[in-house]
């Protein structure tokens, strides 16, 4: 994780978010104001890396990983389901990964991919829009995932590029069935 993520402090209070030093990216639409409202968060995924939340239907907002049991207790706490989505921007950035994937994987990816919004004419064109940026990887070595975050945190980021990756993201979002909730912990 960068700097700027080691740097973030987030406060939970009864039913709103603080990020009292501001969000990460500076085209989110939270970084002025710095908080973000119970009511308008949609669902928390687990799933990501760091662990995200979906705000107002339109923007995946990441929090910190060691924040996980607080953010599960103030998701219960305000009716917030918890989703295990199919993380579309993961396996946008397998192929710069430390590490070879067989064949049938590669092609199970891609199925899946197709299957949450992202076609198999689109994704070359994608990989190769993001490939610059991911690259970097060869100087930190990630082996087991790279997703969106780092793709946000390592690129020259622009507010039109910021809004290209959380339109990709949420390709899935309006689609996820009912399946995919995660039952909460009593």
């Amino acid at each position: 994780m960068s700097t700027t993520y080691d740097n973030i402090r987030i406060e939970f209070k009864k039913k709103e978010l603080l990020f009292p030093k501001g969000y990460y990216f500076k085209y989110s639409s939270i970084h002025k104001s710095r908080k973000i409202e119970a009511k308008d968060i949609t669902e928390i995924n687990l799933n990501t890396i760091p662990p995200s939340l979906v705000y107002k239907d339109q923007e995946v907002i990441f929090l910190k990983n060691e924040r996980t049991t607080v953010l599960e207790k103030f998701a219960k706490e305000n009716n917030i389901s918890s989703r295990n989505r199919f993380d579309i921007w993961e396996h946008i950035c397998r192929p710069y990964l430390d590490t070879a994937f067989e064949e049938t994987e590669r092609i199970a990816a891609i199925k899946k991919l197709s299957e949450n919004g992202i076609s198999k004419i689109e994704l070359p064109i994608i990989q190769k829009k993001v490939a610059k940026t991911m690259f970097l990887n060869c100087i930190v070595w990630e082996w087991v995932y790279l997703g969106l975050f780092d793709y946000l945190d390592w690129t020259f980021l622009t507010k039109k590029k910021y809004w290209w990756a959380m339109e990709l993201a949420l390709r899935n979002f309006k689609n996820t069935i009912t399946e995919d909730i995660v039952p909460t912990k009593e």
